[in-house]
């Protein structure tokens, strides 16, 4: 998952003046013409945010895919700068803050507990998901090896079309 609002240094409520703005910045200051030490690698990941954000329908897919990675790690978006931030605990009389620009986020204990929650219990069933498919695979080729061998022990042919 790639994270555009961090890489252009913009919150999530950004207008499309202020997205072109900081993707000028930092291209400018990135280009691999315009400096000593040019980092391609950076000016391409910020020249696809732009690309990403700039496009509404494109931005709006990006959003909903974003906020379902968010929400199933336990993690909370920056209002202000767009970062990712996992909260481990907030105390009764604290406020959590963010990492990057030390802005409060707009998560109390309680919300914090129940998104964790809900995180968890939905990569428990993708877990056991994963773990049935994989099992009902093996399940089937072992059961699948035996037959095989009984239908040649007893000189039976296979039927046309079976594994």
């Amino acid at each position: 998952m790639k994270f555009h609002y961090r890489d252009l240094w913009v919150p999530q409520t950004a207008t499309p003046d202020q997205i072109k703005s900081a993707y000028r910045k930092l291209a400018r200051e990135c280009h691999p013409d315009h400096t000593a030490n040019p980092d391609a690698a950076r000016f391409l990941l910020i020249g696809e945010a732009y690309q990403t954000l700039s496009d509404e329908a494109a931005r709006r897919a990006y959003d909903a895919e974003l906020q379902t990675y968010l929400r199933r790690r336990g993690w909370v978006l920056c209002p202000a700068c767009g970062a990712h931030n996992e909260v481990p605990r907030i105390p009764e009389s604290k406020v959590a803050m963010c990492g990057r620009c030390r802005t409060a986020l707009p998560v109390n204990e309680k919300e914090r507990r129940e998104t964790q929650t809900a995180a968890l219990r939905e990569q428990a069933i993708d877990v056991v998901a994963e773990l049935g498919a994989d099992l009902l695979d093996l399940t089937g080729d072992y059961l699948h090896r035996r037959l095989q061998g009984v239908r040649a022990r007893i000189g039976a042919s296979s039927r046309k079309g079976a594994r």
